[in-house]
């Protein structure tokens, strides 16, 4: 009798403690640069909503916009320390962390968008994804791509790639800009974003590589002549966590979170999608020329930075051969 109560204790034990686990709760908080407009918080906004409809209660998340966490370097840094949960991080920033990821930062890597999305989102992406565990950090998914082109300020006027010589250019502090922008023969000026505005405005910089949806919605268009649509590079973005706190999550939580993730990656990409084509259209209404140059010029050029910025990267050099067959070139 004794022996019976004993295993009937003990497994009344088991069920209280199993009973606990399944209810432990977790709370994420998610950064990012951008403002409460972009896609970024489309995109986290309705992973919030997924988490509080699906997880039954066990996931709630807090939202940082703005670059309340910091820039992206430090974010990442807080990251990869568990301090944040995760967010949405640019790729030229990450490369910084990631050599692989330098490969994403070629000028035209991609002819387009879709050819960007048709790569990142296939099985060679899931692996990209999965080198972020090697430096604690756990990738969800690539969102939207940034197709980045050229605003000036008269004098400036960008029609042929000869038109870039010696034009002073705020880019990305990373290799995948710097380089790029050194191949047209440009002086790529790094600064940081908070001060490129009165830089245009005092003629510190003459023109500025951004994309058509961050050209209006940080008001660049009333400060810039002409908007040239020369997509030198298709910027990745990735929705990311910490790794120690994806560790923490039991197996069924961890199936909502990914496939929660991924269904508002693909929410947030329509919606960039279409903030972009919107931006040019609001640009060109406010009185910006929007230029459409042959683009062969200017590809011819900029690929001769590939050798320089995949230098002595002998895992990117890999992922550039493993694309490029991929896309049949």
């Amino acid at each position: 009798m004794n022996a019976f109560k004993t295993l009937i204790a003990g497994a009344a034990s088991t069920f209280v403690l199993a009973g606990s686990a399944s209810a432990e709760t977790y709370n994420m908080t998610l950064a990012h640069v951008l403002s409460d407009q972009s896609p970024y918080q489309v995109i986290l906004n309705h992973f919030s909503e997924l988490m509080e409809e699906r997880s039954g209660g066990r996931i709630t998340v807090e939202i940082q916009c703005c670059a309340q966490a910091g820039n992206e370097t430090r974010a990442i840094q807080s990251i990869r320390t568990g301090i944040l949960t995760g967010g949405f991080i640019g790729g030229s920033t990450l490369e910084t962390v990631v050599p692989a990821y330098r490969v994403l930062s070629l000028p035209y890597l991609f002819d387009n968008k879709a050819q960007a999305y048709e790569i990142l989102q296939s099985d060679m992406g899931r692996e990209m994804m999965d080198l972020l565990g090697d430096y604690d950090m756990y990738g969800l998914g690539f969102g939207s791509s940034y197709e980045r082109s050229v605003a000036s300020r008269n004098p400036v006027r960008i029609e042929t790639v000869d038109d870039l010589a010696g034009v002073k250019i705020r880019v990305l502090p990373t290799p995948g800009f710097v380089e790029a922008y050194n191949a047209f023969g440009t002086q790529p000026t790094p600064m940081a974003y908070g001060e490129l505005f009165m830089a245009l405005q005092n003629n510190v910089v003459d023109a500025l590589e951004i994309s058509p949806d961050a050209l209006v919605a940080d008001k660049f268009h009333e400060t810039v002549n002409s908007y040239t649509l020369l997509t030198v590079h298709q910027s990745t973005t990735v929705f990311l966590l910490s790794k120690s706190f994806w560790d923490s999550l039991p197996d069924d939580l961890k199936e909502i979170v990914q496939t929660a993730a991924t269904e508002s990656i693909a929410v947030g990409i329509a919606a960039h999608d279409k903030l972009a084509a919107d931006g040019i259209e609001t640009a060109r209404a406010a009185g910006v020329e929007i230029i459409e140059p042959d683009l062969a010029p200017f590809m011819e050029k900029a690929k001769t930075s590939w050798d320089i910025i995949l230098k002595d990267q002998p895992e990117a050099q890999e992922y550039l051969a493993r694309i490029q067959a991929a896309l049949g070139r």
